[in-house]
């Protein structure tokens, strides 16, 4: 087990929701036990059984076992490191030439996507294949494109995302220029469609619809109401606000006198009045949080704002969204980007400037830098940094608006092809089969269509843009980005209401 790669391997059936990744065990010397979260060291046989969130996994080696040779010196206990699995992430090989469209073509071996988007077309529209996921990298601009959905045109997702990309400029213009006068009569007929709905819909106002632009929660680990109750396990008994109510309420416990965050915002609350409502003050102080918007929807949130001059007064005593942040000096930065984890995440390609933001993101908040076993961590920031970067792109609300509109044009339709909007009428034979059974089976599948497809308890209220699926409640949506059905990404939300 001294190799890292046959370490990782043994986490086959280590726990989706458990507090500490695999790689990050792996890497410290441990393989699993399969035993619960039972892992053990290859070189001490040291076992730990019980994880936190935030646990520092060298730290728990070292206070286990200080005198192990893995926690002295890794380089000297005979631990086989596996790093190609990150190289390829951040650093295809340096000797290929992507220019060459048969070279970015042949990345695509074992591409995962090809129902969605075909390696053929990525390759002619300049990109080549990272080998992760469905990441993608243009061979001339160096720009990132993931999350590949159906109907998606590579050309085109190029073009928006990177302009001025020379690719985009010489060969892609070019093309799709000399393509579009052949759907013209598709865009006529489309543009009836359009303004058809125009005339019943502001579509530019998306609020006023009803859709709500769709964020994942900044932290995954409290998405459940039942992991933030656990975070409450020291919360003093002799505040008001129980850990139920502040739990139903989106918050979970910081460990720190009164003072909570929201998993979905990351906005925090403390000095809690006895008769402030969690609910209340959430929506107060944070009315852009998307979990408040589904639960409690917009004429609540407008209902607990604040007047301007009473926010202004007391927002350095409620409200921490900052969360204690300090200024970080360029000396105090140049020193951190000069340590081995910084040096380490440079040398295997991340780019300097998100390990910068990523190290002034850790000392604002912690005052401590990455130690150099850290240096995973530190990757896995930059990584984020970039894909929040790729996610955070400026059309995303008019990519929305298209989406609503295609959604809506499909109603439009159907409402053409019946106009009664009567269901069609049942034949005599028909009428044989409303047995008992026949009854029963199908108030079953109308509690099963009603009901939420992640808590199988509540009733389904969320529809995700732009697949059109209504699969769960208003608590569970907004700790998904995928659709639970299809799987697609979820671009907007409309919350609905089943009579």
């Amino acid at each position: 087990m001294n190799f890292e790669l046959n370490r990782l391997q043994t986490f086959t059936d280590w726990p989706a929701d458990a507090a500490i990744s695999p790689q990050r065990i792996a890497k410290a010397g441990f393989y699993s036990t399969r035993r619960g979260c039972e892992v053990e060291c290859f070189s001490c046989h040291v076992k730990i059984s019980t994880w936190n969130y935030g646990d520092q996994v060298m730290a728990r080696h070292k206070d286990a076992n200080p005198s192990c040779p893995f926690v002295l010196d890794p380089s000297t206990s005979g631990n086989i490191p596996f790093i190609s699995p990150l190289r390829s992430i951040v650093s295809p090989p340096v000797n290929l030439d992507y220019r060459d469209e048969a070279v970015r073509l042949a990345s695509f071996e074992n591409w995962p996507v090809p129902h969605i988007v075909t390696p053929e077309s990525l390759a002619r529209a300049g990109f080549y294949s990272l080998k992760a996921g469905d990441n993608t990298k243009c061979a001339y601009c160096k720009g990132v494109v993931r999350a590949w959905e159906l109907g998606d045109v590579p050309d085109l997702e190029h073009k928006r995302h990177f302009p001025y990309c020379s690719f985009v400029q010489n060969t892609i213009n070019p093309r799709t220029q000399g393509s579009s006068t052949s759907n013209s009569s598709n865009v006529v007929q489309d543009e009836n469609i359009a303004s058809l709905i125009q005339m019943r819909f502001d579509i530019n106002n998306l609020n006023e619809l009803g859709v709500q632009k769709h964020n994942g929660p900044k932290k995954v680990e409290y998405a459940t109401e039942e992991a933030r109750l656990r975070s409450f396990a020291s919360w003093s008994p002799s505040l008001i606000q129980t850990p139920d109510t502040l739990a139903q309420a989106g918050f979970y416990y910081e460990g720190v006198g009164d003072q909570v965050r929201c998993f979905h915002c990351d906005g925090g609350l403390r000095h809690w009045d006895p008769d402030d409502d969690p609910w209340t003050e959430h929506a107060r102080w944070f009315p852009s949080c998307s979990f408040i918007k589904l639960v409690k929807g917009q004429e609540f949130i407008s209902a607990c704002a604040l007047d301007n001059t009473d926010q202004t007064n007391m927002g350095n005593n409620k409200a921490s969204n900052s969360r204690n942040q300090r200024e970080v000096t360029e000396r105090e930065l140049q020193k951190h980007l000069v340590g081995p984890a910084a040096l380490a995440a440079l040398r295997i390609g991340i780019d300097v400037q998100r390990v910068r933001r990523a190290l002034k993101n850790k000392l604002r908040h912690t005052s401590e830098g990455y130690k150099e076993e850290e240096a995973d961590s530190l990757v896995e920031a930059a990584l984020t940094l970039q894909l929040e970067e790729d996610e955070n792109d400026t059309d995303e609300d008019s990519r929305i608006r298209e989406q609503v509109t295609a959604a809506l044009s499909a109603v439009v339709k159907a409402a053409q092809a019946d106009p009664t909007g009567q269901a069609p009428k049942k034949s005599a034979a028909d009428n044989t089969s409303n047995s008992p059974i026949s009854l029963e089976e199908e108030n079953r599948m109308l509690r099963d269509a009603r009901q939420c497809k992640i808590c199988m308890d509540a009733e389904v209220g969320i529809v995700f843009l732009p697949c059109g699926h209504l699969a769960t409640c208003v608590t569970c949506a907004p700790n998904l980005e995928d659709c639970p059905v299809c799987r697609s990404a979820i671009k907007a939300t409309v919350r609905t209401f089943l009579s």
